[in-house]
């Protein structure tokens, strides 16, 4: 009995030590077209990059994907313009999707490919995911 003990106890610890294995991949949804954050407030996150974008995405828990071409119905020309303007961020938010293995795993099993990747925006634990 007392070995069984030992077994149930060593099991035990072994779940509570894999717990980050076992947490859930984030659920990828798409953004209905039209209802991304506003152009403005989307040129304010996408003119800086920040490097939590990438832990983020990893510990998100959904994705909503909005592609770059639909997001908005409204200043739709000020947000193809920031493609050209913001290009040093996005280049630079790439690079450390890049570096990051289990980040190019996530995307990648969503069929996202990193050069797609403009901005990640996260709403308290809701990512929202723009590509192109």
């Amino acid at each position: 009995m007392n070995k069984l003990s030992n077994l149930s106890v060593l099991a035990l610890v072994a779940i509570v030590a894999a717990g980050p294995v076992l947490a859930a991949t984030p659920k990828f949804v798409n953004g209905a077209p039209g209802t991304a954050i506003s152009v403005d407030d989307f040129a304010s996150q996408l003119g800086s990059f920040n490097a939590k974008d990438v832990t983020d995405l990893l510990g998100a828990k959904s994705v909503t994907v909005y592609n770059y071409n639909t997001a908005w119905t409204t200043k739709s020309g000020k947000a193809v313009d920031l493609l050209t303007e913001d290009a040093q961020s996005i280049g630079l938010l790439r690079e450390a999707l890049n570096k990051n293995p289990a980040a190019v795993k996530l995307l990648t099993e969503n069929k996202i490919k990193v050069d797609q990747v403009v901005d990640i925006i996260d709403v308290g634990g809701n990512v929202q995911l723009y590509i192109q």
